[in-house]
């Protein structure tokens, strides 16, 4: 009887694997010697320059763009808190947010030594004037007033 030796598939896949790389290598060489060719040799020279210099500077700016694009119309997350010293200053938020003019300074006054106190009107766990009791702020918590 006739035995057929068969390979293991992963031979197989290393194979097609090794062939596609040797077609993008072989393709990359061939597509720079023909840039160089034009770009060198032949009478198209001054328009391959012009063009290979506008995809070059459209590159970095379409990169610039997009990156300001997202920027500009992503949401921010929770994770993106910041520090408001408007709404920190407000009347409503009391002592709140940082010391005011008068305040004693960290360091400095009768009990410079040891841990400060927990501040007032902040509820276990939870975000100062609310109710919520968990380890992350509510989602709204952190998002701008002109994002609510």
């Amino acid at each position: 009887p006739l035995r057929l030796i068969t390979l293991p598939p992963s031979r197989f896949a290393m194979g097609r694997r090794k062939a596609v790389g040797a077609a993008i290598f072989a393709l990359s060489v061939a597509g720079f010697v023909a840039y160089a060719y034009l770009l060198m040799l032949s009478e198209w020279s001054p328009i391959v320059l012009q063009l290979s210099v506008m995809m070059i500077v459209g590159g970095i700016l379409g990169v610039i763009s997009w990156i300001g694009y997202t920027m500009a119309t992503t949401r921010p997350s929770s994770a993106s808190v910041y520090f408001d010293p408007a709404a920190a200053f407000s009347p409503s938020a009391g002592r709140q947010g940082g010391a005011r003019d008068g305040d004693e300074r960290e360091g400095e006054g009768k009990d410079s030594g040891g841990a400060a106190p927990p501040a007032a009107g902040r509820p276990e766990g939870g975000m100062p004037g609310s109710s919520h009791s968990g380890s992350a702020p509510p989602p709204d918590a952190c998002r701008p007033a002109t994002l609510r």
